[in-house]
């Protein structure tokens, strides 16, 4: 337990989205200028600028956008803006828990769209006029109802029996990269418990939840699953950042998710590993600004733990930080080069060899104004 964890790359390469955020200018200008249709449908230029021409008619008021299980149908018409969006069919699941769990969604995490029924359909509607189509409003409306198909789609179907509407159309990974994925999340498991263990043994319970949560992101940053796995990886995480919530009991939270991971058969692993079709990303994306902002904090302490010498907590700070970002966003491809740069030349060398290389690269990343 004497050097730093192993760096295992992403199997899928760089992670990015199509998001174009220089293009946000264009959708806040129109809007401050009262041109409320120009503004709605630069927002989607801004989400994607191949979405128009891709998924939209040549009036540029009809479109039909896949993302995952659903496809997003958005009408321009009648000076108002209406989305739309096919979610399960419910016709065989038992209806009085189901609907019970589609009115709390409907408070939270929803809060302007909303699922509806019609017959034996469930799908997400919200309608506006285009005069109140307000950027980050419907930014959000979009993303919420994205986001939710996403988490709750799967749930459906293995708890109450739902089926989808639309199958969706996603690209598997092959036998070779499941199987190294396999590979990969079991030697991280192994390998953060270990590390948990021993520091358990030496009462350092904090340090073990800091590198419980390591090793989760670690392996969502090198597999990228999808589906019940993603789902069931960002609940541990919101019960390990509960603050209500022990220590031991978010400790142990990672650790029985670990464990049954650990177990759970490689053909139900691999149902998790594949690519769908995006509309509105659940990650941001993270330019030199936003990792400077996401990292400032972490780079002052990790400076301060290396100048006392205590190389152990210079090093987990350090990794905390890169994984959370990660986590996350889709980071900017030179930064995430720069940052994995540093986490393969320290991989696995002892803490007092690592800590200085981790330090010296998450310091680039302090705001400007404490570079000086």
């Amino acid at each position: 337990m004497n050097t730093i964890p192993k760096f295992l790359p992403s199997l899928w390469g760089s992670l990015q989205s199509n998001m174009d955020t220089a293009k946000w200018p264009a959708v806040s200008e129109a809007w401050e200028k009262g041109q409320h249709r120009t503004s709605f449908l630069n927002l989607l230029d801004y989400i994607n600028p191949l979405l128009r021409t891709t998924y939209g008619n040549s009036a540029h008021n009809l479109f039909e956008v896949p993302h995952g299980s659903v496809v997003v149908n958005i009408s321009i018409r009648d000076e108002h803006v209406e989305i739309t969006s096919e979610f399960v069919n419910i016709a065989a699941s038992p209806r009085v828990p189901l609907l019970r769990r589609i009115a709390e969604l409907n408070f939270y995490p929803l809060t302007l769209p909303q699922i509806q029924l019609s017959g034996d359909k469930l799908r997400f509607y919200y309608r506006c006029s285009i005069d109140t189509c307000e950027p980050y409003k419907m930014f959000y409306v979009l993303k919420e109802i994205c986001k939710t198909a996403d988490t709750y789609d799967d749930d459906f179907r293995e708890k109450f029996q739902t089926k989808n509407i639309i199958e969706p159309k996603v690209t598997y990974c092959n036998e070779k990269e499941a199987q190294q994925a396999w590979t990969s999340a079991q030697e991280i498991i192994s390998e953060t418990l270990a590390f948990a263990n021993h520091f358990d043994s030496q009462r350092w319970h904090n340090q073990t939840c800091d590198i419980l949560s390591i090793g989760l992101k670690r392996i969502d940053y090198v597999i990228q699953p999808q589906g019940s796995l993603k789902n069931e990886i960002e609940r541990v995480h919101t019960s390990m950042t509960d603050p209500k919530a022990s220590l031991l009991d978010r400790n142990n939270a990672a650790r029985n998710f670990f464990s049954k991971l650990q177990s759970l058969p490689k053909d139900d692993f691999a149902k998790s590993l594949y690519k769908a079709q995006v509309f509105v990303p659940e990650k941001w994306n993270a330019s030199l600004s936003t990792a400077q902002t996401a990292l400032n904090g972490f780079a002052l302490r990790a400076q301060q733990f290396l100048q006392e010498k205590n190389y152990l907590m210079a090093s987990l700070e350090t990794l905390f930080a890169f994984y959370s970002l990660y986590f996350n966003n889709y980071v900017d491809k030179a930064v995430s080069d720069d940052i994995n740069g540093a986490l393969a030349a320290t991989s696995q060398k002892r803490w007092e060899d690592a800590a200085p290389v981790l330090v010296n690269t998450i310091v680039k990343y302090k705001a400007p104004a404490q570079q000086q």
